[in-house]
């Protein structure tokens, strides 16, 4: 494969209240695609569903501006495709033992398997794997704004500081975030170093990920998408962003639409939004 077609204008920006917020006055003043901005810091953060993102010193803030040309009924397989070119991204950046861990849950968080602790689901023995054993690495956000897309990605990469605004959000009961910095990356460089060295290799590995789904849609990620799936086979309640039940099911891989599939007791559904939780 040649070099990506589209080539990301990067900005820098050392605070902001959401880089998101830049990218989509940007997609009302008509600016083309390939804009992407970086933000140090952020004072009003969010990430998918609105939910807001703490965003001390020390992350890897960034919202890209894109344009597709696909059809509407592809559009949210990109949300997916995001998740993947961020993994290949972070996977790049640490060693092998720790790389084969960093996998995609569904629909888009980036997350380190800590390994498979088994728990006993029910009386028919179905395997649930014991949340706690997946660490969030990135969230990403997906808006379509003005006859564009908003893309928001948020990479921890270093540890915030105990005393940094918002700090003690991140160790709240059942949010177990992890950083880069924890899996060994980053300490020979300073700290804004190593966060631009992650916003390019999310950039690169976005854009070549980028390429091949406008040309070949969202089927020939799914293969990819199932290496290393945390929820494959495990039972799984998915929920709208009021926690109320949506379904409830044996997550079962997802399909060419980038659904994900949950077999019940009264067939195979496909699911495109709501968070999945392990039950």
């Amino acid at each position: 494969m040649g070099a990506p077609s589209l080539v990301f204008r990067r900005q820098l920006l050392e605070s902001v209240d959401s880089s998101n917020n830049v990218i989509k006055q940007a997609l009302e003043a008509g600016e083309p695609e390939g804009l992407a901005v970086q933000a140090r810091v952020q004072t009003g953060g969010y990430g998918r569903q609105g939910r807001g993102w703490t965003s001390p010193r020390g992350g890897m803030y960034l919202s890209l501006l894109l344009r597709p040309q696909v059809p509407l009924a592809q559009l949210p397989t990109l949300s997916l495709v995001t998740g993947l070119a961020v993994r290949d991204a972070l996977r790049s950046l640490v060693v092998a033992e720790e790389a084969r861990r960093i996998v995609v849950k569904w629909p888009n968080d980036v997350v380190y398997d800590e390994g498979a602790r088994l728990l006993l689901a029910d009386e028919a023995a179905t395997p649930r794997l014991d949340k706690t054993t997946l660490r969030k690495l990135c969230g990403i956000s997906l808006e379509s704004h003005a006859g564009g897309i908003c893309i928001g990605i948020g990479v921890n990469v270093a540890p915030p500081c105990p005393a940094a605004p918002g700090s003690d959000a991140l160790a709240a009961p059942g949010n177990r975030p992890l950083s880069l910095a924890e899996l060994g990356y980053g300490h020979t460089c300073q700290i804004d170093d190593a966060v631009d060295a992650v916003a390019e290799a999310v950039l690169a590995a976005f854009a070549r990920r980028y390429d091949q789904w406008q040309a070949e849609g969202f089927e020939p990620f799914a293969k990819d998408f199932a290496e290393g799936d945390p929820l494959r086979g495990k039972l799984v309640a998915m929920v709208d962003v009021e926690g109320h039940p949506l379904a409830e099911g044996v997550a079962a891989g997802v399909d060419e639409r980038g659904n994900l599939l949950l077999e019940a007791p009264d067939g195979v559904r496909a699911v495109s939004f709501g968070e999945a939780h392990l039950v």
